[in-house]
């Protein structure tokens, strides 16, 4: 199985692109990168910022622009060379190779597969299919681009993760602001 790192956002709350941004020395992406690279078979980044070269990773960029996520997994599934992929977002540094092979171990038949923590379905923490990419385009032409809604129009298995030890808040926190950067910087420097 490959992995995705979307990185492809404009960062508009927060003013620069968030996977480039500095935790703990290294660029928040350089962790998901770590963390994921073990798993996987390869580890690609969707993005159209050549800044995410110097990783030393194969680079994607959006086929269908400026629709945010939706955008970038409809680019990831158009890459995808096997039926299944991992696909995270860039602003989770806090994820792990236990909570992700978690998830590889939970997707069996199903075309999405994904977590659902405090009541909220983690639509960039999940496995998705390549066989999704005909709907996903459709859905797409039609306007629908919010992942939340996307994401029932396929056969979807959602796991409630609450009780998992292998999940808390802080693996879902997501960078979306400055706020939430600061948040994250304290949380790390406490070494939670």
């Amino acid at each position: 199985m490959n992995g995705y790192i979307l990185a492809g956002g404009k960062s508009t709350r927060m003013g620069m692109d968030k996977g480039l941004m500095m935790l703990k020395g290294k660029a928040i992406i350089q962790h998901i990168i770590e963390q994921t690279t073990p798993l996987m078979g390869n580890v690609i980044i969707v993005s159209n910022d050549i800044e995410y070269e110097k990783f030393g990773l194969k680079v994607i960029g959006d086929i269908i622009k400026d629709i945010g996520p939706a955008g970038g997994i409809h680019a990831a599934m158009s890459d995808m060379q096997i039926n299944r992929s991992f696909i995270v977002s860039c602003d989770m540094p806090f994820v792990t190779p236990d909570s992700i092979e978690f998830m590889l171990r939970q997707a069996e038949d199903f075309q999405i597969t994904l977590p659902v923590h405090n009541g909220k379905v983690q639509t960039l923490f999940g496995i998705y299919s390549k066989d999704c990419l005909d709907n996903w385009a459709k859905l797409i032409e039609q306007g629908i681009v919010k992942l939340q809604e996307m994401i029932l129009h396929f056969k979807l298995k959602k796991i409630n993760v609450d009780n998992n030890e292998l999940f808390n808040d802080l693996l879902f926190t997501n960078i979306n602001d400055k706020n939430d950067y600061n948040a994250i910087l304290k949380q790390s420097n406490y070494g939670n």
